[in-house]
């Protein structure tokens, strides 16, 4: 977060008043403040990048939500509410997940997080040729090349639509990854690999990618 802005919202916190845009006059709020991040502020703090002032007026109740690597009994649950999400958003039938691949998520580090299990299911959807997910549709096996050609996918589909069908795929992984690096952030995500905004924005409404899913 900017420091202006930080500067900004502890006055308010403070004062607990605003000022309309365009008035001159402050009026009294009333709020409650629900604050998250996946950042080590007490570390931007020591860096100078998060004021300590307002770290502590924000950090009245913390809570800890625990990784997803913690709680890997949960791991099957969320991977199957994922991938139904997933297979109704992307207008694809329900599939299920393999076993195989259940038991590779539960024994994953998972650094990415949620967001990492989300990208991975949404690789699968696409990239899998049957209505169960393997490990290597999601590229977690040697055979990963294998899945994403589009011998193994599309060999009975039309050139069109095999071709419109495998760059849909590739758009999705590729620009996937792009926005959950940059947490959903798609000027960053275009300056990143090469393209102004506008023209990475036309592929994300193309190929039906919601990048706000990346922003939380």
């Amino acid at each position: 977060m900017n420091p202006a802005i930080q500067t900004k919202l502890l006055r308010v916190l403070q004062e607990k008043e605003v000022k309309p845009l365009g008035d001159t006059k402050a009026v009294k709020i009333d709020v409650r403040i629900v604050a998250s991040t996946n950042q080590l502020l007490r570390e931007k703090i020591k860096k100078g990048e998060f004021r300590e002032d307002f770290f502590y007026r924000l950090n009245v109740l913390p809570v800890k939500l625990p990784a997803l690597k913690e709680h890997p009994e949960d791991i099957p649950l969320i991977a199957n509410h994922l991938l139904e999400k997933h297979c109704e958003e992307m207008d694809k039938p329900l599939k299920r997940l393999s076993g195989e691949l259940v038991r590779t998520f539960t024994n994953m580090s998972w650094e990415g997080n949620v967001r990492e299990m989300e990208n991975l299911i949404m690789r699968g959807i696409l990239f899998s040729s049957s209505d169960e997910i393997m490990p290597h549709d999601v590229g977690l096996s040697e055979n990963n090349r294998k899945s994403m050609t589009y011998r193994a996918a599309y060999k009975d589909a039309p050139y069109r639509q095999a071709k419109e069908q495998t760059l849909k795929a590739f758009n999705h992984t590729y620009i996937g990854d792009l926005l959950s690096l940059n947490k959903g952030n798609v000027t960053r995500s275009a300056r990143q690999c090469g393209m102004e905004r506008q023209a990475l924005q036309q592929i994300i409404k193309r190929y039906g990618i919601k990048a706000e899913i990346y922003r939380t």
